[in-house]
């Protein structure tokens, strides 16, 4: 505070061209402050975040407050998203220093590591939860991460339910949906069986 008050002295001292330098150095210091976890959890991302997929998010897995090992109990949707402290700054419009981890593809998204790393972090079985193997399986690929086939802000995921895993799979592998080769003497029924029924995509590949 005492070196941010010296800044704005100096701003005022040497007129509009102090203050353009006073600006560019406090963002400067904003986008390399370490961001902390905040004190009112999701009450906070609540304020701009209320839509439909945040009401969705509280009755899904990871919105559930009695496991322990959820979001929900540890801390909320700052589990998955990153510390929020500086993103919820009034004093910037919530515009991120630095930004909030923001899944999916495209370049206005997190990087490919730091989304899959925000997933593990729970998913590794390190916390007492069975582990969830995705690097070296058939799908760790530059282009995909968990969001490529799984969602967060549902109140099931679609690829975790059997009637709609299929959906999920054909997405990508859309030959299947006409062309799978038959299990003995018929087609799968997807709808019936999903993919995993046979698939096993989270797992290692024998050598």
């Amino acid at each position: 505070m005492r070196a941010l008050k010296i800044i704005l002295m100096l701003a005022i001292l040497f007129g509009l061209n102090g203050s353009v330098w006073a600006q560019s150095w406090l963002d400067e210091y904003l986008v390399h402050r370490n961001p902390s976890f905040t004190e009112e959890g999701a009450e906070s991302c609540y304020m701009c975040h209320a839509g439909e997929n945040m009401r969705a998010m509280a009755d899904s897995v990871h919105g559930n407050p009695e496991n322990p090992l959820s979001p929900a109990a540890q801390h909320e949707c700052e589990s998955c998203h990153g510390p929020g402290s500086i993103h919820i700054s009034r004093a910037h419009g919530g515009r991120g220093f630095p930004p909030l981890i923001e899944f999916g593809r495209g370049k206005d998204k997190s990087p490919r590591d730091t989304q899959i790393a925000a997933c593990s972090y729970c998913h590794d079985g390190a916390n007492g939860s069975k582990p969830v193997v995705f690097e070296g399986t058939v799908h760790d690929r530059l282009m995909i991460n968990c969001s490529s086939c799984h969602q967060a802000h549902v109140r099931e995921d679609p690829v975790m339910v059997r009637g709609s895993q299929a959906g999920v799979c054909l997405t990508c592998h859309k030959k299947q949906a006409n062309e799978h080769p038959q299990v003995g003497k018929r087609v799968p029924d997807f709808d019936r069986m999903g993919c995993a029924g046979c698939h096993r995509v989270h797992r290692l590949p024998k050598n």
